[in-house]
Order: C-alpha cells, then structure tokens, then sequence
C-alpha cells in the first residue's frame, strides 16, 4: 500500500505543477498584455503633450504679438543677439542694442516692439 499512497502522492503534485504551469501562462500573457498597454498609453500621452504644447504656444503667441510663424522665427534670432534686418543679417548686436532695421523687419514699419516684463 505504500507504494500505491507514494503512486498517489506522485500524481497530486503531477496535477499542481501542471495547474501551476497552466497558471504562469496566463499570468505571463496578462503581464505581456499589461506591458503594451501601458506602452500603448505611453505613446499617446507623448502625442497629447505634444499637441498641448502646439496649441499652447500657438496661443501664446497669437496673444502676445499676432506674429506669423516666420516672423516669431526672426524675433527669437533677435532675442538671442542676431540682426534679421537686411543690412545686418546674422551679425551679432553689440551689446544686445536694439536695432530699428530689424524691429522693422520684425513688426513692420511704424510699430514698436512692446517692452517683455
């Protein structure tokens, strides 16, 4: 009888491994599903960022100086210590002096730059 309880013994473990196993792969699955998803998620809350900065910016700057994109383009160069007028182009301002030329080029004729606080 022994061996016959050993036999026993034997199979029960036999059946857990085997429920055990057939436990792994579907939590390994779950997991390898969870993974994606949270990639998945990942991604498109990169996307929605972005887009968020996109319309933040192109409110931004519609508020600040209603300036076409190209002319936003020239006011950073100029911000950053370059001419954009004509006479002067990718030279650097001394002394980061304003240079009426460029505030031309920039907001046109007859319009100042409107002082940043």
């Amino acid at each position: 009888m022994a061996e016959n309880d050993l036999y026993d013994e034997f199979d029960k473990i036999t059946n857990q491994l085997v429920s055990l196993s057939s436990q792994m792969v579907k939590l390994r699955e779950q997991f390898s599903r969870t993974l994606e998803e949270n990639e998945e998620l990942k991604m498109e809350n990169q996307n929605l960022r972005k887009h968020l900065d996109k319309e933040d910016n192109a409110g931004k700057d519609f508020e600040d100086h209603n300036l076409p994109s190209s002319r936003l383009n020239l006011e950073k160069l100029y911000e950053k210590g370059f001419h954009v007028c004509q006479q002067f182009y990718g030279s650097h301002r001394k002394n980061n002096e304003e240079c009426v030329f460029c505030l031309g080029v920039i907001y046109g004729r007859g319009h100042a730059k409107e002082n940043k606080a």
